[in-house]
């Protein structure tokens, strides 16, 4: 029992450990970012909305977030309809020829990030597309559609195939019977990939600063930017903003997600 004891405190103490490690830093900023002062405090000694007023007042900021959305909610389309309906060509092919097919859609989430923006920048920059809303549109979807394909596949391999059937024999065609009988089983999954979508287009870096260019920077790109050349106290209100729509996103995503397994 002692032993069984001594293990368990251990484990949880690494754990403990390496989550506050990852943790604590994101939680600093919050207080970092009510600080009135022209320096980064971590404890503010004039507490404040002073940051919070810097960032909306800049029309540099707001371009920057105002792109940030454009691109998501892009993104998010995007993702989510080629998301439905690669899942849905999948649903229907044969085990063999299905697990090859799902592993090459879900490559662009295996490859290293820096591998596939050097990648797709010398794609766009071949069609002359580097530093356009649509070419970062184009890359964030390829980035999203694995996690569309991934949770509508997984509601698709629950549903009862004899309802699809039924509808087909019934008369019904392909258009009418997605509408009205498969949509309707699988809309909490496809809710929770398209919130995926858009998280994975708001907080991407890497992919977006190959092919934004010098014009298009999304709001991670300009904070990147930001902290390049001079790290100033707006930074981590902008950073907890970001946190914030991320929290907003992902926890209604993980809670429709568990809901729909």
């Amino acid at each position: 029992m002692i032993g069984t004891r001594l293990r368990r405190a251990v484990v949880w103490l690494l754990g403990g450990s390496v989550l506050a490690f990852l943790v604590v830093p994101v939680v600093a900023v919050v207080p970092m970012s009510f600080s009135s002062s022209d320096i980064l405090e971590l404890i503010p000694t004039r507490p404040g909305l002073v940051q919070y007023e810097r960032f909306f007042a800049s029309p540099d900021w707001m371009q920057a977030m105002a792109l940030s959305f454009q691109v998501a909610i892009g993104t998010m389309v995007a993702a989510t309809v080629l998301g439905i309906l690669a899942a849905l060509a999948l649903w229907r092919l044969p085990e063999r020829v299905r697990r090859p097919l799902e592993g090459m859609l879900i490559l662009p989430r295996i490859v290293p990030s820096i591998v596939f923006a050097i990648a797709i920048y010398r794609l766009f920059l071949d069609v002359g597309m580097v530093g356009t809303v649509p070419s970062l549109v184009v890359a964030h979807t390829v980035m999203a559609i694995p996690f569309v394909v991934v949770m509508v596949g997984s509601a698709l391999r629950s549903f009862d195939h004899s309802l699809d059937e039924a509808s087909r024999s019934l008369g019904a065609g392909p258009v009418t019977t997605f509408f009205r009988i498969t949509l309707p089983q699988i809309r909490l999954a496809i809710l929770g990939g398209a919130l995926f979508a858009f998280n994975v287009s708001f907080d991407e870096v890497v992919v977006t600063l190959f092919v934004s260019g010098v014009r298009s920077k999304t709001l991670p790109v300009k904070v990147w930017d930001a902290i390049q050349h001079e790290i100033t106290p707006i930074l981590p209100a902008i950073s907890v903003l970001v946190i914030a729509v991320t929290l907003l996103v992902l926890v209604p995503a993980l809670l429709i997600r568990r809901r729909a397994a």
